[in-house]
C-alpha cells in the first residue's frame, strides 16, 4: 500500500511535480528490490517508518558544519562571505536528505567582519535570508538551514549576531516573516543568563525577537545530557537532531551527522497487545531489534553504494579524509524513533489521557517505556560499534498516516487513532488542557533519555510580541527543569499585500486583502499552514494553549 507522505516545506511547483513523481518511484523500488522484505512489510504495515526512503542507498541525513568547512579560510568580505556561503549551501543540501546545522555560526563569522558599517552588515544578512528562503532544494524546497549562536564573546561577534537578528525580525522586502533558516539561542550560564553576564544582552534580544516570529528556539547547553561536553561543539541540526557522543573517536556535532532514522509506531503495538504490558514489551523488542537491524542495512549499503565523493573531496565528514564510506560514515548516528508515546500509554491503560492528573499516575510506566528504548540503543551501540541513538521524531508526515492505517485495519474502536493523528515523541498530548509548568516538568525528565534529539515547546493562544517577559519565564523554566531544546509556538498569520503580522480572521485588518499566509510550527520548522499534511492539520486545529497571556510575565526570573 503507497504511503502519502508530504513535506510541508514542497513548494507545488513544476519541479515539485516532476521530484515528487520520481521520489514514489524510487521509494516503491527500494522497498521491493532494496529493504529487507521483513522491514519493508513492517513499513507498509506502518509499524517502523522508513524516512528518506529515496536517498535509502545514495545518501546520509544531515551535518553540523563550520563555515569555513564550506567556503574555506580565504579572506573575505562580510557581504563576500554570505554570498559564497549561500552558494555552497545549496550544493550541500543537494548532496544530502536533509538538515545542515552550523555548530557556532557566531563565532564562525565573527572574523569577517571589518569596517562594514551596521547597516551593510544588515543588508548582508537580510540578503542571506532572502536567498534561504528561494527554492533551491531540488528546486521545490527551501534548504533546511540551522544557525547555532550565542557563546562568542567577542566585539565582532556580538555585532554580527545584533545585526543577524534585526535582519530576520524585520523579514523579507514586505515585512513577511522568514521560514528559514531556523534560529538556535545556545543557552550557557556564567556566558549569558544571568543578569550581569556579558551576552545577557544577546540573550534579551533573541527572546524579543522570539516574541515575533516563533524564532529563535533555544538549545540548553548546560542540560544533564550536555554539560559533560564543551559547549562549543555541541548544537543543533535539523529541527531537533542531536549528534553528540562517538563511539568511534572525536564526540561533539561538528562535521558529523545523523546517517539514518526510522520511527517506530508505540501505538500500533499497544492496540496489538490489547492491555497486556509484558506482550507489549515483547512486541516493542521485536520492532526495535527490527529497527536496528535495518539501519545497519541501510548503514552497509550505503557504504558501498553511497554517492559520497563530495563529501571526500570536500572533508566535510570526520573520518573523510580516509575516502572510505565505512571510515566516515562510523562516525554518524543510528536514529531510532518513536511517536505517540501517551497514546500508547492510555491505550494500554484503557482510558483516554484527558488530564494531567491522568498523566501522572500512569507517568512510571511511560517513562520505563523511553527508558527501555534508550538501554536498547545503548547496549546496540557497543555490541555494533556503532553510534545507535534514541530520538524523539518529529514525524511531520506519519502522525497522521500511522493513526489513517492502524484506524482502517486494526479493527478496533480506539479512541487514539479516532483523533486522525497521534501525538509526536514523548509529549503531552496536545488537547490536554495543562499549564507550561506542568508540562515542561512533565516532559523534561524524558530529554536525558533520548539523545538523538528532542524538544519541549509551549504553545500560546496569541503572538506575546509585547509580552516578552513570558517568553522569558517558560525558557528560564525548561531550562530549569533539564530540557534539551525549547520552542515557542503561538498563531503567526500574515497578509503577503502589506506585511501585516498578527492574528488574521479572514481579510488583513490594514489593506484587506485576502492573501493571508498562517505560519505555524508543528514538526520543528516554520511552515506554511496550508501545506501542512492532514494529520499535521487536525493536530494543530486540537492544540490547546498552555499559558495565559494575561498572566504571563508576573513569575519573572531574577539571574
Amino acid at each position: 500500500m503507497k504511503q502519502m507522505i508530504d513535506l510541508a516545506n514542497r513548494r507545488k511547483n513544476a519541479a515539485g511535480k516532476v521530484v515528487e513523481a520520481g521520489q514514489d518511484f524510487r521509494k516503491e523500488y527500494i522497498l521491493n528490490h532494496i529493504v529487507p522484505e521483513k522491514n519493508a512489510e513492517k513499513h507498509k504495515n506502518r509499524t517502523c517508518h522508513i524516512h528518506d526512503m529515496e536517498y535509502y542507498d545514495i545518501t546520509p541525513n544531515c551535518i553540523g558544519i563550520s563555515v569555513r568547512d564550506l567556503i574555506g579560510n580565504q579572506s573575505r568580505s562580510f557581504s563576500n562571505m554570505t554570498h559564497a556561503l549561500h552558494r555552497k549551501i545549496v550544493e550541500l543540501t543537494n548532496i544530502q536528505s536533509g538538515g545542515i546545522g552550523f555548530i557556532n555560526f557566531d563565532f564562525d563569522i565573527a572574523s569577517y567582519v571589518g569596517d562594514e558599517s551596521d547597516a551593510e552588515i544588515t543588508e548582508a544578512f537580510h540578503e542571506l535570508f532572502l536567498d534561504l528562503n528561494m527554492d533551491t532544494r531540488k528546486g521545490c524546497e527551501k534548504p533546511y538551514v540551522t544557525l547555532n549562536f550565542g557563546l562568542d564573546t567577542s566585539a565582532n561577534g556580538r555585532r554580527a549576531v545584533f545585526f543577524m537578528l534585526d535582519a530576520f525580525e524585520k523579514g523579507d522586502d514586505r515585512g513577511n516573516p522568514f521560514i528559514f533558516p531556523n534560529l538556535v539561542f545556545k543557552m550557557k550560564s556564567g556566558i549569558n543568563l544571568e543578569r550581569n553576564t556579558v551576552n545577557y544582552d544577546l540573550f534579551c534580544r533573541a527572546m524579543s525577537v522570539t516574541a515575533k516570529r516563533m524564532v529563535p528556539t533555544y538549545f540548553n547547553c548546560d542540560s544533564a545530557s550536555n554539560a559533560p561536553y564543551p559547549e562549543e561543539t555541541i548544537g543543533i541540526m535539523g529541527c531537533r537532531t542531536r549528534v553528540v557522543t562517538n563511539i568511534n573517536g572525536q564526540e561533539g556535532s561538528l562535521n558529523r551527522g545523523n546517517v539514518a532514522c526510522v520511527t517506530l509506531n508505540l501505538v500500533q503495538m499497544a492496540y496489538q497487545a490489547n492491555g497486556n504490558w509484558d506482550l507489549f514489551y515483547e512486541l516493542l523488542d521485536e520492532n526495535l531489534e527490527d529497527a536496528k537491524e535495518l539501519l545497519l542495512h541501510r548503514f552497509r549499503t550505503l557504504c558501498k553504494k553511497g554517492m559520497l565523493e563530495e563529501y571526500y573531496d570536500q572533508k566535510y565528514y570526520l573520518g573523510a579524509k580516509e575516502k572510505n564510506a565505512f571510515e566516515m560514515l562510523k562516525n554518524g548516528t543510528l536514529s531510532i524513533g518513536f511517536i505517540g508515546l501517551w497514546d500508547a500509554v492510555g491505550t494500554l491503560m484503557g482510558q483516554e489521557i484527558t488530564s494531567s492528573d491522568i498523566i501522572n499516575r500512569n507517568y512510571k510506566e511511560a517513562y520505563g517505556i523511553i527508558g527501555h528504548m534508550r538501554n536498547y540503543t545503548d547496549k546496540a551501540s557497543k555490541e555494533e560499534h556503532l553510534n545507535f541513538s534514541l530520538l524523539a521524531s518529529a514525524a511531520e508526515g506519519v502522525t497522521g498516516n500511522f493513526a489513517k492505517y492502524d484506524d482502517r485495519n486494526l479493527g478496533r474502536d480506539f479512541h487514539a487513532c479516532k483523533k486522525g493523528f497521534y501525538t509526536n515523541s514523548f509529549h503531552v498530548p496536545v488537547d490536554v488542557k495543562i499549564n507550561y509548568k506542568a508540562k515542561i516538568e512533565l516532559e523534561g525528565k524524558f530529554h536525558k533519555l533520548c539523545n538523538g534529539g528532542s524538544i519541549t515547546y509551549v504553545e500560546l493562544q496569541e503572538m506575546p510580541v509585547r509580552n516578552v517577559e513570558a517568553i522569558q519565564e517558560i525558557i528560564t523554566y525548561a531550562y530549569d527543569n533539564d530540557c534539551n531544546y525549547i520552542g515557542i509556538n503561538f498563531p503567526m498569520d500574515n497578509c503577503m499585500e502589506c506585511g501585516y503580522t498578527g492574528r488574521v480572521a479572514d481579510v488583513c485588518p490594514y489593506c484587506n486583502s485576502d492573501k493571508i499566509r498562517r505560519l505555524r510550527r508543528v514538526s520543528g520548522y516554520l511552515s506554511e499552514e496550508s501545506s501542512f499534511t492532514a494529520g499535521k492539520r487536525k493536530e494543530l486545529h486540537a492544540r490547546i494553549s498552555h499559558i495565559s497571556m494575561e498572566s504571563a510575565g508576573e513569575d519573572k526570573h531574577e539571574r
